[in-house]
């Protein structure tokens, strides 16, 4: 018997790979969304989107979203890089905030402002420099391809075009600007 994940993420997130997969495949969306209702009893419009949800079904949309596009590695880190300006729009980032090492940091410290459950593992910063970030990011419940678009989207919207992230070990990645 496998065990259930004590992992939740908030709900936007559910709504921004919704929002994306209308725009591919109203059929997958339908798919992604009846798992939700079936389980939740709500579909993923009616999710509050500060409120908390189980990881294993913003898996389940984030797969069922990469299946609509085709290419899953490339869908996955689009949705990725679409993360923080949902969340600059919906609650905000700190004014404070300049350089990329900056926003980077504040993702690993943030990503347990979008997470709650005993089953996440807060991120770990095991090595950086002025243009680069080593971490470890372990993921629960759905695909870590996501991680790398989160902070290549960082980068971007910081206007940093030249993020690059690459994958040094078993959920760790060096970020670099």
């Amino acid at each position: 018997m496998t065990r259930r994940l004590d992992a939740e993420v908030k709900g936007k997130f559910f709504q921004l790979a919704a929002q994306l997969m209308t725009s591919v495949s109203e059929k997958h969306l339908k798919l992604a969304n009846k798992a939700l209702v079936d389980i939740l009893g709500l579909a993923w419009n009616e999710l509050d989107p500060e409120e908390y949800y189980p990881t294993t079904l913003f898996g389940l949309f984030v797969d069922t979203y990469a299946q609509a596009v085709g290419n899953a590695d490339d869908a996955i880190i689009r949705l990725g890089k679409r993360v923080y300006p949902t969340i600059k729009c919906t609650v905000g980032l700190p004014d404070c905030l300049k350089t990329p090492k900056e926003f980077i940091k504040f993702e690993a410290a943030g990503y347990l402002l979008n997470h709650q459950g005993t089953d996440i593992i807060s991120r770990k910063i095991i090595e950086e420099t002025d243009n680069s970030i080593t971490m470890y990011a372990p993921s629960v419940g759905y695909n870590e391809k996501l991680y790398e678009g989160v902070w290549l989207g960082i980068l971007e919207m910081i206007n940093v075009n030249t993020g690059r992230v690459e994958k040094v070990g078993e959920h760790t990645y060096r970020i670099s600007w």
